[in-house]
């Protein structure tokens, strides 16, 4: 069967069944090592991140400057 064909195929089938084929592909390219981050993982991670730039978050006036516009009406009427 040449490359040609299994896409024809591929196509031919139900939308469901050519995600489940792309699931499968995307598993098999993959690299070696853990499918995905244990549950809460990805949390913790990002907690801890933010955690670790609160100060920049809060003083860095790069990452401050719109704060100058809390309060502001962006809806405009008119």
């Amino acid at each position: 069967m040449t490359r040609a064909d299994i896409l024809r195929e591929i196509q031919a089938l139900p939308a469901p069944e050519r995600f489940e084929i792309l699931e499968s592909l995307a598993r098999l390219l993959r690299p070696p090592g853990p499918a995905r981050p244990l549950a809460g993982t990805t949390e913790r991670s990002l907690a801890s991140a933010a955690e670790a730039l609160r100060a920049d978050y809060q003083t860095d006036p790069d990452l401050t400057d719109f704060t100058a516009l809390d309060g502001e009406d962006f809806h405009a009427t008119g």
